[in-house]
């Protein structure tokens, strides 16, 4: 069988504007009336939302209501302000995703983000339609965990149950190569994010790339 392959969004496939992730939650501050200070000097890049949304929220006195309060305002502002073009797609994803998916590979997502806003990002992206299962960053703070999810909605959409090296996590960050190795996957890196080539290599990834353009002769390569 061909491999599953598995994607990251933001740093793999796209990148949403800084300038509208800035406002958005300068809208949430001033409506939930907190400021987000102790977040200023934090990185984002491969951590999952809900990761991201426990450390926005531990500055409240009851964390855990907050959170929630915290979240649905977010997915709400996306829903009603997030637009086509507030994301910019990667050079080569998005036909990279496409090929693979005319050729017959079955692609999944694998990304921390929180399943809605997951996504609204692709679909923006113009990858509509195409991703029909995924992992994503709603249960788990530890990413390590989601492949195994995207793993149980594959199996639940196509009814039979590959290994985890059939499984190939592709994206941008460290962290993307610790879960697909905690999977037992095979990890490819591509270096459109925010690390470079030298960090992402310290990682020991198994395919490392600078672009999402030749993947498929990768993967043929890699799995020959």
């Amino acid at each position: 069988m061909k491999q599953i392959l598995l994607f990251d969004i933001d740093g793999t496939l796209l990148h949403v504007n800084k300038s509208f992730t800035k406002q958005l939650f300068l809208e949430i501050a001033n409506e939930l009336n907190i400021t987000f200070s102790h977040m200023k000097n934090s990185s984002f890049a491969g951590r999952t939302d809900k990761d991201i949304f426990e450390e926005l929220a531990s500055v409240h006195p009851q964390s855990d209501l907050f959170y929630d309060e915290l979240k649905q305002c977010y997915l709400e502002y996306m829903n009603n302000y997030f637009m086509t073009e507030h994301v910019s797609a990667i050079e080569g994803a998005v036909e990279a995703v496409c090929s693979a998916w005319e050729k017959g590979y079955k692609v999944g997502l694998c990304t921390g983000n929180f399943r809605e806003t997951a996504y609204l990002k692709v679909h923006a992206a113009g990858l509509t339609d195409i991703f029909g299962f995924g992992g994503f960053g709603c249960m788990h703070s530890d990413r390590i965990y989601i492949p195994n999810d995207a793993h149980h909605e594959f199996v639940e959409k196509f009814g039979f149950r590959p290994e985890p090296e059939h499984y190939v996590v592709i994206g941008d960050t460290p962290n993307d190569i610790r879960c697909a190795k905690y999977f037992g996957a095979v990890s490819l890196a591509v270096s459109t994010g925010s690390y470079s080539k030298n960090d992402l290599e310290k990682a020991n990834p198994d395919i490392l790339l600078s672009d999402l353009f030749n993947i498929q002769e990768q993967l043929d390569r890699y799995f020959d």
